[in-house]
């Protein structure tokens, strides 16, 4: 897959830097406006935006490893490994979903959690995004809901996936 996403215009996947922070709320947030108005109630995007603000977004990155996936300097998917195991904010760019980017920061999140020794991992997903998790061998744990404003409810899902470790030495957690 590396090799058809380098024919790509300029692909790049990189550690998430300071200076990245902005450019990836914006994807968060424009991914949230495209693709969840279809499935959630404006009270449910409302909190998932307030979940992705710049704080949290900054202390996952300090928590953990974050990737940023750009095409010509313009960062278009990115996505994170907590080092309890947690895979969060996995977002790629509309206008380019459906091309293999979020599996490829999938795979690369993966390779991380292996290489410092995790055997599993755990996500939440939406509802747009369970079937792109249900793909890469992800089971669902249960189906739950956020109470958010308005009595209104915001379901997802809880899953996790089991990591085959490639035989390799572990390395030591480095952000």
């Amino acid at each position: 897959m590396e090799k058809k996403m380098q024919k790509k215009s300029k692909i790049k996947i990189r550690k998430f830097r300071l200076a990245d922070l902005d450019a990836v709320k914006r994807l968060i947030y424009n991914t949230i406006d495209v693709c969840y108005p279809a499935v959630y109630c404006p009270e449910a995007i409302k909190y998932i935006k307030n979940y992705h603000n710049r704080k949290n977004i900054l202390k996952g990155a300090k928590k953990g490893y974050t990737i940023v996936l750009e095409i010509g300097h313009r960062i278009t998917a990115a996505g994170a490994l907590i080092k309890n195991g947690y895979i969060t904010r996995v977002f790629v760019n509309p206008k380019f979903q459906k091309q293999g980017f979020g599996r490829f920061i999938m795979e690369k999140l993966h390779t991380k959690a292996i290489s410092v020794g995790m055997k599993q991992v755990k996500l939440d997903s939406t509802l747009t995004g369970k079937k792109f998790y249900d793909s890469l061998g992800y089971k669902t744990i249960k189906k739950t809901f956020v109470k958010v404003e308005n009595g209104k409810k915001l379901p997802y899902y809880e899953m996790k996936k089991i990591l085959m470790p490639k035989t390799k030495r572990k390395q030591k957690w480095k952000n």
